[in-house]
């Protein structure tokens, strides 16, 4: 048999983890059908090829994951293989062809490659590799997103939510919104559209975000154009099917399907999926990339509808009102003190002491409300507790840097305007989370209210006395929005009140 063509069995995008809270393979209870497979294809005689992302090195620790699966490493050797790297494990890559990982299994690792099947070249690599936002092997805005959820997948102790949905997937979709509604808001003030908008979202995946899909095909066509090769075998979009005689994907493990492809050593292609302890033939699927995804579309025609529908997916209700709405109404009276007394200090010119006390004043108000916030963060659900976390150390953090730098006018400026434009971008998504908790309008408005003034702190000329009116109205009116949402905020009824034992 040795001498013999085999059949070659290839898969994608498993993104294997250490089986923690992040590792959405674990959470699928894949490792067994996977284990299970791989004694199939070594029953079958054949060779499997491994096309990229087999770990999520984006939110694992490298040696952890590997202790972790070293009786998989053991399994994946013993078999006829061959394995390159995807974008996810691509820190894996400058391992290939040496001996610093002593694993048998690395040993199998290499660069995509091409191999002749039925008179036609086949070209097997991941697929990231003539995708323009995610080729080479330097971190871009796509891992940047994975680290984020995962974050949030900690948080809430799984990569699932309660209803089934999955973290990252809810958070790409609240993402999308926002950056579609910010785009939309930076083209209408500049009363021009750009052709070309080289936004985060375009860094993501085409498995992040699959309106990427056509720039994928693009990139593949256009290096298959060049005569390097007649058939592109590849995974990445977690799409799997074919498009012609010339593109065919694996697709991926990591969601519900377990799917593969079978070739034979004349060529001739096979789409599997592997079910209940067997392979299952399916007709092949179809990759379409000019047909627009369903959430895509839903998101151009009404971004705002699929941020709040992403936002009450992934923050569920609190079942604490109480404690918030005294967080409230503490953050409130703050920010209104200090409005106040901020009305009373004199910065005039030549006043340096006026403007020290000033500085000095925010720094503590901004220590205070970043204090007042993480304590509130203590027994919210997991989402909302990050949330508040989120802007309980952006908030010390303000407090800290305006203490040593804010004696520079410029400087001091640009920090409160960054600082009211993040809260008051964070208010407006408490105003959801607090829906049915509080009369979510008022944070609304706050919220509202708050990121226009970050924006008027940014575009003002570096004057003190014009910012410190501009300043202690904000405090004043932030903090009067905070103490309306605390005292008159709509409580929710005893009934509907879960006590810690329920």
């Amino acid at each position: 048999m040795d001498g013999a063509a085999r059949d070659i069995f290839v898969i994608s995008d498993l993104h294997i983890g250490d089986g923690g809270a992040r590792d959405n393979f674990e959470a699928g209870k894949k490792t067994s059908q996977l284990r299970a497979f791989l004694d199939h294809v070594g029953s079958e005689g054949g060779e499997l090829f491994i096309l990229g992302d087999l770990f999520e090195l984006w939110q694992m620790n490298l040696s952890l994951l590997f202790v972790k699966r070293r009786a998989l490493l053991d399994q994946l050797a013993a078999l006829r293989l061959v394995y390159v790297p995807g974008n996810h494990d691509v820190d894996l890559v400058h391992f290939i062809e040496t001996d610093l990982l002593n694993h048998p299994f690395f040993a199998c690792m290499r660069a995509p490659f091409t191999r002749e099947l039925g008179g036609k070249r086949f070209r097997f690599c991941h697929g990231h590799e003539t995708d323009p936002f995610n080729a080479g092997d330097e971190p871009g805005f796509g891992r940047m997103f994975s680290i984020l959820a995962g974050v949030a997948e900690d948080e809430n102790g799984s990569p699932h939510l309660k209803g089934g949905e999955s973290v990252e997937d809810v958070l790409e979709k609240f993402g999308d919104s926002i950056l579609t509604i910010w785009k939309r808001t930076v083209a209408t003030m500049s009363q021009r559209v750009t052709e070309r908008d080289p936004s985060p979202s375009g860094a993501l995946t085409p498995a992040q975000n699959p309106d990427r899909l056509g720039e994928h095909v693009v990139g593949v066509r256009a290096e298959l154009d060049t005569g390097a090769y007649d058939v592109a075998v590849l995974g990445h979009t977690h799409k799997a099917g074919s498009i012609g005689d010339w593109y065919f994907n694996s697709g991926s493990w990591a969601g519900p399907l377990n799917s593969f492809l079978r070739i034979s050593p004349d060529g001739h292609v096979r789409y599997l999926e592997w079910k209940d302890g067997r392979a299952v033939e399916r007709a092949m699927p179809l990759v379409l990339p000019d047909a627009e995804p369903e959430r895509a579309r839903a998101a151009k025609k009404s971004p705002v509808a699929a941020a709040l529908a992403a936002a009450r997916t992934i923050f569920p209700k609190p079942t604490r009102p109480e404690r918030s709405r005294w967080i409230l109404i503490a953050q409130g009276a703050l920010a209104l003190s200090v409005g106040a007394g901020a009305l009373m200090i004199s910065v005039g010119q030549g006043s340096s002491a006026g403007w020290r006390l000033l500085v000095l004043a925010f720094a503590a108000y901004a220590l205070a409300d970043g204090a007042l916030s993480l304590v509130g963060a203590l027994r919210e659900p997991p989402i909302r507790r990050l949330l508040s976390r989120v802007r309980g150390v952006a908030s010390l953090l303000l407090g800290l840097v305006v203490l040593r730098r804010g004696d520079v006018v410029e400087m001091f400026v640009v920090l409160v305007g960054f600082f009211a434009f993040i809260s008051g971008a964070l208010r407006v998504a408490a105003s959801i989370v607090l829906k049915g908790m509080v009369e979510s309008r008022w944070l609304f408005v706050v919220g509202v209210g708050s990121t226009l003034t970050g924006l008027v702190l940014l575009f003002l000329p570096a004057s003190a006395v014009p910012l410190k009116f501009v300043l202690a109205g904000y405090l004043c009116y932030y903090g009067a929005g905070e103490l309306l949402a605390g005292v008159f905020g709509q409580r929710l009824p005893r009934a509907a009140a879960v006590r810690p034992s329920a």
